[in-house]
């Protein structure tokens, strides 16, 4: 019996890879993400102080002016939309399939396509989260399964917290 159907006509959508990157920036890879954003953006901040310092002061662009005005700049709006480039990335790396349907039974997930049919049993999965309207089961660090709440054909999403906590017994974690 399948308890929760999901339907996805093509693939996932820009928001849930988003979602997914910034998840992944609050758990997964929590203190090196701070680490690395902190220091891109001192760094481009500080190019793009110190070219504009000269720029003031010599009152004519030499090309080391030019150079930290250009990467002081860059590493701030790359500082900024950071999110959004590892979001464009994994969506660049995943398996663009039509008419996904995700499939939950007492055996575990089974997922078919236009392409293929694979199915993961419940002990697989080693985290779940529920972040921004969508649960998260992550199969290791780096692959999860995004679960957007209106794409639930079958079952109500209200309930699908309770369920999936009792197949896994792991607890769904709200961020």
């Amino acid at each position: 019996m399948d308890y929760f159907v999901l339907r996805f006509d093509h693939s996932y959508r820009k928001e849930d890879f988003r979602a997914l990157s910034k998840l992944a920036g609050k758990t997964t890879r929590k203190w090196s993400s701070r680490i690395i954003s902190v220091f891109g953006f001192a760094v481009g901040l500080f190019a793009f102080l110190s070219g504009i310092l000269m720029l003031w002061s010599d009152r004519e662009i030499s090309d080391l002016t030019a150079t930290l005005l250009l990467f002081g700049g860059l590493c701030l709006v790359l500082g900024f939309f950071r999110n959004h480039l590892n979001a464009w990335g994994a969506r660049k790396q995943s398996l663009q399939v039509e008419n996904l349907t995700m499939k939950f039974s007492d055996e575990g997930l089974a997922q078919s396509s236009s392409k293929a049919a694979a199915s993961v049993p419940y002990h697989a999965f080693e985290r779940l989260y529920h972040y921004r309207d969508r649960y998260f089961l992550f199969v290791d660090k780096l692959h999860a399964y995004i679960l957007p709440e209106d794409r639930f054909v079958v079952g109500d999403s209200a309930d699908f917290r309770a369920f999936i906590e009792a197949k896994t017994g792991k607890t769904v974690e709200y961020i």
